[in-house]
């Protein structure tokens, strides 16, 4: 897994989204990202994930 923190959160409530970019017999690939309340992009973060 690997994250990347673009800034801050400063509090209130965050909104976190994933989507499958790949999905093979035996591993799949995520895409994360996370908002904040302002819809400023907080983070990203990508996953392997074996299935």
């Amino acid at each position: 897994m690997r994250a990347d923190y673009l800034r801050p959160s400063k509090g209130g409530k965050s909104i976190a989204s994933a989507e499958v970019i790949r999905k093979g017999n035996k591993v799949a690939v995520c895409k994360m990202n996370l908002h904040n309340q302002s819809g400023m992009h907080i983070a990203t973060g990508t996953a392997a994930y074996v299935i």
